[in-house]
């Protein structure tokens, strides 16, 4: 479908993005965002899953009842010097794998990241002619993703209000 859109959630990268401005993101309504304002035939949700985390695989099964295309990856655990553990997925190469793998569907490409790893991706598609968002954090957005010519930067802080959870006390 040359007219289709898909969207690619890069999850650590939005996760934190909105916890760093003090809000959480809302799931079902990022869904529904995606879905009303562009149509979105795909949204692939990437993120790290711990083997015998059950809140998580709680989560990850809300997820899927909302329409996403989960695709998960092992989290390793990584000591650094001074012993601090690090916990990661490194899903930027899966990301990366399924854009190119189904860019002859799309003509539109969402990316919600702001990591500056994703900048010869982009690159390519604006190249090739897709129309290319990235919806994300400004403040933890790579200068060379803001800056290239022919991507649309829309800060992810701007949605706070349509996108945030709204927990009950």
């Amino acid at each position: 479908m040359k007219g289709s859109t898909y969207a690619f959630i890069d999850a650590s990268n939005i996760i934190y993005g909105t916890r760093d401005e003090g809000w959480r993101m809302d799931f079902k309504r990022l869904h529904k965002y995606l879905n009303e304002r562009y149509e979105c035939k795909k949204i692939y949700y990437f993120g790290g899953q711990e083997e015998e985390n059950l809140k998580q695989a709680k989560f990850y099964k809300k997820l899927e009842s909302f329409g996403f295309e989960l695709v998960l990856k092992r989290v390793k655990i990584y000591k650094q010097s001074g012993g601090k553990q690090v916990r990661k997925a490194n899903c930027d190469v899966d990301l990366t794998f399924y854009a190119m793998r189904d860019r002859e569907l799309f003509r539109r490409a969402i990316f919600l990241s702001g990591d500056g790893d994703f900048e010869v991706l982009l690159k390519y598609f604006v190249e090739q002619k897709k129309e290319v968002i990235v919806i994300a954090n400004a403040r933890r957005t790579a200068k060379e993703i803001k800056r290239l010519v022919g991507v649309r930067f829309d800060d992810l802080g701007s949605l706070r209000r349509a996108l945030s959870r709204r927990d009950k006390k």
